[in-house]
């Protein structure tokens, strides 16, 4: 019961993101300076704009965050909620420990580690490329789409991380590691899946048309994510849980 509620309650904060999505769109008003217009370099190819940018990402995101209890009972996000929670509930009791100690190979634990490792600077340095090259060529569709992949990274592994810190759940490579939570470790949920996910959603999102975009980066953070898993750095449970945090928040920072 107790782990119950605990996964309650990450869904909810998970799901705020995506329900408040909506409502933003609806009172976001988007106004371009005039002097901006005479100007040859698009707004926030400076680190002035950079900053600026990365405020107000941060203010929305923040936003949505504070919307936890209205959107987390809405029905049409219970609809994907409790599926998401059954099935990590179902992970935890039954599977995550019997998995954890099938991998006993140590070079497919290190050459999954370096594929997952790779993987996510290939999508960290795109996303730098896209916003470099954006505003290099006057591209502001490009610089956008880099500059939002980068700020959902960001914003995906930042609430990775606290919630690292408050659940505490051990490593699966960790001695006698039985994946107990507040037992001494940074294991749930996987920052990886969530920041490759973050970055898939919004490519997606901002690329629906190209098909091959879309779902090449969602193979890649596919690919990273699952590859936690071998490389002994995560249980599936926690790859389910940064996946779905990483969906989330991507899809709503794409819709501002």
């Amino acid at each position: 019961m107790i782990r119950a509620y605990i996964l309650t309650g990450l869904l909810f904060a998970s799901n705020c993101v995506l329900g408040q999505a909506q409502v933003e769109d609806s009172n976001i008003a988007v106004t371009t300076p005039q002097s901006s217009l005479n100007s040859s370099q698009p707004t926030g190819c400076n680190i002035r704009g950079f900053v600026s940018e990365t405020l107000t990402e941060a203010s929305q995101f923040g936003h949505g965050l504070a919307s936890v209890p209205r959107a987390a009972i809405r029905p049409e996000n219970l609809k994907w909620e409790l599926p998401i929670l059954a099935t990590t509930g179902i992970l935890i009791a039954e599977v995550d420990r019997p998995a954890g100690n099938r991998i006993q190979s140590k070079s497919l634990q290190q050459t999954a580690n370096l594929w997952s490792n790779v993987g996510l600077g290939l999508e960290l340095g795109s996303s730098a490329l896209a916003y470099g090259v954006g505003c290099g060529t006057h591209h502001p569709h490009l610089r956008d789409a880099g500059f939002t992949a980068l700020a959902g990274m960001g914003a995906a592994g930042t609430v990775d991380l606290v919630l690292k810190l408050a659940f505490d759940r051990q490593f699966p490579f960790s001695r006698n590691s039985t994946g107990k939570f507040w037992g001494g470790g940074r294991s749930f949920p996987s920052g990886h899946a969530a920041t490759s996910f973050a970055f898939a959603t919004v490519v997606a999102h901002r690329y629906s048309r190209k098909k091959w975009v879309k779902w090449g980066a969602y193979a890649l953070a596919a690919g990273v994510s699952l590859s936690r898993y071998p490389a002994k750095r995560h249980f599936p449970s926690d790859i389910l849980m940064g996946a779905t945090i990483g969906y989330v928040t991507g899809i709503y920072l794409a819709r501002q």
